[in-house]
């Protein structure tokens, strides 16, 4: 049995997964007050989010394959140091330039956790029990979406954006003495006996694989719903008079949503039945989304429609997911890295599309997008080898 499989390793897996609500469901709540202390534009701020899923992006598709070539755990150590060193510079700074190159540079490294849980799982489970590990795992990072915009929101209101990132800090060392305890889970024999620069050759060959192609470009489409909703609430709250800490509430319970369907996802009986199921949900739950923000029927009214929205979400977040890495076993470190890079860019070019124009018009619009593409990626599954 690999030791890794216990109680620990989901939980220590579901953190990890879980940088990426830390990163950006924590910022959220905090983006008004730093227009206020940058004396920057909406923009701007909307650029440290930008810039922090770009970070999350890149950062994927070096630690994926690297793992694949030295193991899970000396990556994931070097990434969570420098995560810790990031966030600590980010504290001091004054310069809302400084502040998004280091934006960037944090992403980078919570990355690094990122791909190797989902890399791990990966190596312990095989088939249904790769399901279930990935909905327990997802049930386990749903709760980061419950507590970081919670968090965020106090922290905002106490200290400032400051108190934002300080958290983040704790959260980081945490996770640190988390890693440190960590076994490894990838052989020697398994890695792959290549050079530095041939092992990220490794993604031409990944690509190739037409059932991991389609989950990868179904979930980066589907993610534009997520990044979609953490990018305009918080300007969305504002505009309906609702403060940080309500909106870091409102947050906490789309996460609690997310985890709901995740856990749903492993009751269905295949993970392409959950992929099915989500498309037809989040293609009905978007317009109707898209319906209370053309007609401004209030901040409650979103929210519900939302709620049901990130529920099939989160179905298709663990379906597409363990379908895609049971196709690309072999090379599962970068599969992992392509297939968090493609959602975490997608969320990149989000956060400024939903700035433009009308928001409250411009964000219907990327929700519905995402749906309808989400949707037709999923067609694209090929019914034999």
């Amino acid at each position: 049995m690999n030791p890794n499989k216990s109680l620990f390793l989901y939980i220590i897996l579901g953190l990890l997964a879980a940088l990426a609500p830390v990163i950006n469901n924590m910022y959220s709540p905090a983006m008004p007050s730093m227009v206020d202390f940058f004396g920057v534009s909406e923009s701007m701020v909307q650029g440290g989010l930008m810039m922090g899923m770009l970070g999350l992006a890149v950062g994927q598709l070096v630690f994926g394959p690297l793992s694949d070539r030295v193991g899970r755990r000396r990556p994931l150590l070097v990434s969570m140091v420098l995560f810790i060193i990031s966030t600590v510079c980010i504290l001091p700074v004054t310069d809302a330039s400084v502040f998004v190159v280091l934006r960037f540079v944090q992403g980078f490294s919570a990355a690094g956790g990122i791909v190797i849980s989902r890399s791990v799982a990966s190596d312990s489970f095989t088939d249904r029990d790769l399901l279930k590990a990935f909905a327990v795992i997802n049930i386990v990072k749903g709760v980061a979406p419950i507590v970081t915009p919670i968090l965020g929101g106090t922290a905002v209101t106490i200290a400032g954006w400051h108190g934002v990132f300080a958290t983040m800090l704790i959260i980081g060392l945490i996770l640190a003495v988390g890693c440190v305890m960590l076994k490894e889970s990838l052989p020697v024999e398994m890695r792959t006996n290549r050079s530095f620069l041939a092992t990220f050759r490794l993604f031409g060959t990944v690509l190739c694989n037409r059932r991991y192609v389609s989950m990868l470009l179904h979930q980066a489409a589907a993610l534009a719903l997520l990044f979609g909703n953490i990018a305009a609430s918080a300007f969305i709250a504002h505009h309906y008079g609702v403060n940080s800490q309500l909106h870091g509430i409102a947050l906490a319970i789309n996460g609690i949503f997310i985890g709901i369907g995740a856990g749903m996802a492993a009751k269905l009986p295949t993970a392409l039945r959950g992929v099915k199921v989500s498309c037809i949900g989040m293609v009905a739950a978007s317009l109707i989304v898209g319906v209370t923000l053309c007609f401004e029927l209030g901040f409650i009214a979103y929210e519900v429609a939302v709620c049901v929205m990130l529920l099939f979400m989160g179905i298709t977040l663990t379906s597409s997911t363990s379908v895609a890495l049971d196709s690309a076993r072999e090379y599962s470190g970068t599969a992992s890295a392509l297939f968090g890079a493609a959602g975490f860019l997608v969320g990149g070019a989000i956060s400024p599309i939903v700035s433009l124009g009308n928001m409250l018009y411009s964000t219907s619009m990327v929700f519905v997008a995402g749906a309808v593409l989400a949707t037709a990626f999923a067609m694209l599954y090929p019914r034999s080898k």
